[in-house]
């Protein structure tokens, strides 16, 4: 997208887990340029508080000097919605800001109505966007621990477990181990 998407750039690191067949991509729709591009645990800069666990390092098309992270699916419970939407200056893109649950400071914005223009262009499908000055990322490892986690191997959201809170988790089993 133009003024309000994000194209991923390079890994954060040179170990990089290899697709596994037991998981099914993050998006059946992810251009394969995006696949091998590192899953990033995502935290707000100034509390500290997890932001999500299925960042992707990122920059923004209209201006590739302004680096950010992405997502594929809302983050629960860390994040809200603020304002009202508003226009970017570069496309017909609706946007609006999001803000930290834990301390209320302003992290980035999602994407509410993408322009056409942008849905069209090579984009990694997200609409969640984090400023990388907003955020501190670390690269997220596989389900082993081993290797660092790549979109490519990373589980269907819905799927992926490891964005579930302890609570979540508790409510859904109706036990904790």
């Amino acid at each position: 997208m133009r003024n309000t998407a994000a194209r991923a750039t390079g890994s954060l690191g040179a170990n990089v887990s290899r697709i596994s067949s037991r998981w099914r991509p993050a998006s059946a729709q992810i251009h394969p340029h995006f696949m091998s591009k590192t899953v990033c645990n995502l935290e707000c800069r100034f509390c500290s508080s997890r932001v999500c666990s299925r960042g992707m390092r990122a920059i923004l098309l209209a201006d590739t000097s302004v680096e950010l992270f992405s997502t594929d699916n809302p983050p629960k419970n860390q994040v809200q919605l603020v304002h009202d939407d508003y226009a970017t200056k570069n496309c017909s893109c609706r946007i609006r800001d999001v803000a930290c649950l834990t301390c209320g400071m302003v992290l980035g914005y999602h994407v509410t109505k993408p322009c056409l223009p942008c849905l069209e262009s090579c984009n990694n499908g997200h609409f969640w966007m984090f400023h990388a000055s907003c955020v501190r990322a670390q690269e997220r490892l596989d389900s082993c621990g081993s290797e660092v986690l790549v979109w490519g191997a990373l589980p269907a959201s819905q799927d992926d477990m490891e964005q579930e809170t302890l609570s979540e988790v508790i409510s859904r089993t109706g036990c904790c181990r």
